[in-house]
């Protein structure tokens, strides 16, 4: 009776087993279904989350845009950069902003008899703040000020700058909808980069749309305007190659694919193409990294 007893008791197990086996797929299936991800960057944070992000920024080409926009060709260009950004909501009017690009490696060889000059060092550290002037759950009227500061290598007698060296402030006025019935949502900034030190002005315009065909998926095209206003120093340079480079001219374009695993975490790739340039790297922009909300 006693091995009856336990071998009834093991079969209610191994069934009990295959039944959680059998509906495990439709377990992870609905929690996948559940994930609500609060969207960062372009859009208010909630009072008291925090986004954190960790990636690397890379690309490498054979040419760069010069000061007349044509390509100038070289042997091989490259750089990886390890970004750390975060933001910080600490109330639903005010975010804040910390962008460090902790460690790049510039890399320039001119010609396949050339010497390799490379430059391994931290980037210019910025911190803002976005203020909701109208934060709504369907629109928002954003106001984003990010100030600059120079931390980067400029020491370089090849011109590999991994900073401008100069304080900078850029002042953006942006405005998002979002399209409940398509799961949808379009983002638009505007705004002016106040130079210093022999460096020209600059108007930028930053453009997204997000698609979300899964809740945990979200795809979205990116859109960057930088135009030079040339009221800087016509003397000063800046770095070479494009790399912190004075009376920059760019327009960027591409896709970036996000995925969130959990709730809270998830990993996302982008890739940027880059057309019009002046003073700028001629190379598609790679990312790819983690974040956490």
């Amino acid at each position: 009776m006693k091995n009856l007893s336990c071998m009834t008791r093991y079969g209610r197990c191994l069934r009990a087993a295959e039944r959680i086996v059998f509906h495990l797929p439709m377990i992870i299936g609905l929690f996948l279904l559940d994930v609500r991800p609060v969207p960062a960057q372009h859009w208010p944070l909630e009072s008291g989350y925090t986004y954190l992000r960790l990636g690397l920024n890379s690309f490498r080409g054979d040419a760069y845009f010069g000061r007349t926009g044509g390509e100038i060709p070289l042997q091989r260009i490259e750089e990886n950069t390890w970004k750390f950004y975060s933001e910080y909501g600490y109330s639903r009017f005010v975010t804040g902003i910390v962008s460090v690009p902790a460690f790049r490696t510039l890399l320039v060889q001119e010609s396949a008899d050339a010497p390799v000059n490379r430059v391994e060092a931290p980037g210019d550290i910025e911190l803002g703040l976005r203020i909701g002037i109208f934060p709504g759950e369907h629109d928002a009227i954003l106001l984003t000020g990010i100030f600059g500061i120079p931390l980067g290598e400029t020491a370089s007698r090849e011109g590999l700058w991994s900073g401008d060296d100069e304080f900078d402030q850029t002042l953006l006025l942006g405005y998002g909808h979002y399209f409940e019935a398509l799961s949808a949502r379009l983002s638009i900034q505007g705004g002016y980069h106040f130079r210093s030190d022999g460096y020209s002005d600059e108007v930028l315009v930053n453009g997204r749309l997000e698609l979300r065909p899964l809740h945990f998926l979200e795809l979205r095209l990116h859109v960057r305007y930088l135009e030079s206003q040339e009221n800087g120093d016509p003397g000063f340079i800046g770095g070479k190659y494009g790399f912190s480079s004075n009376d920059r001219r760019f327009l960027m374009y591409g896709p970036e694919i996000a995925l969130w695993i959990t709730r809270g975490f998830g990993i996302n790739t982008s890739v940027l193409a880059m057309t019009g340039a002046r003073n700028m790297p001629s190379a598609a922009v790679f990312s790819a990294g983690l974040f956490l909300l």
